[in-house]
């Protein structure tokens, strides 16, 4: 397995943080509400086109919520990937055509470097993308 710098570690650790507490207190709420809603439909609809629309709507604000969650997540790891390719355009400047071994080794250890500051970086923005995801939930 290829070396992974710490701070990377941080940020994956991090961010699995925030989507099981999104979980906790966001999704499995609103996954119950939706539950108990379908529930109430089977005793008020007139008919089956009637209990599908009222089912469907009973859905939406959880489908919408992961909607919301999927997004901002693909967008923060779009960035952070964006970010390790700039480490690997670095490494890539820096060593030409045909590298020596040495020339490789000191390429990576640039690339572990460049890592280890996109990591640090990235791991700053965890907060802001939990506040930011709470909020535009709160929203809906």
């Amino acid at each position: 397995m290829a070396f992974m710098p710490q701070s990377v570690q941080d940020v994956q650790k991090a961010v699995e943080n925030v989507i099981e507490d999104l979980q906790k207190t966001v999704l499995m709420p609103r996954q119950k509400e939706a539950f108990l809603c379908c529930a109430k439909c089977c005793d008020t609809s007139a008919g089956p086109r009637d209990l599908e629309g009222c089912v469907q709507r009973c859905s939406q604000p959880t489908a919408d919520s992961q909607k919301v969650i999927q997004q901002a997540l693909g967008d923060f790891q779009e960035r952070f990937q964006r970010a390790a390719m700039r480490c690997q355009d670095e490494v890539k400047d820096m060593l030409g055509f045909d590298p020596a071994p040495s020339d490789q080794a000191r390429a990576q250890d640039k690339f572990n470097s460049c890592m280890e500051v996109a990591g640090k970086d990235f791991l700053q923005k965890v907060p802001k993308l939990k506040a930011d995801l709470l909020a535009a939930l709160k929203r809906r």
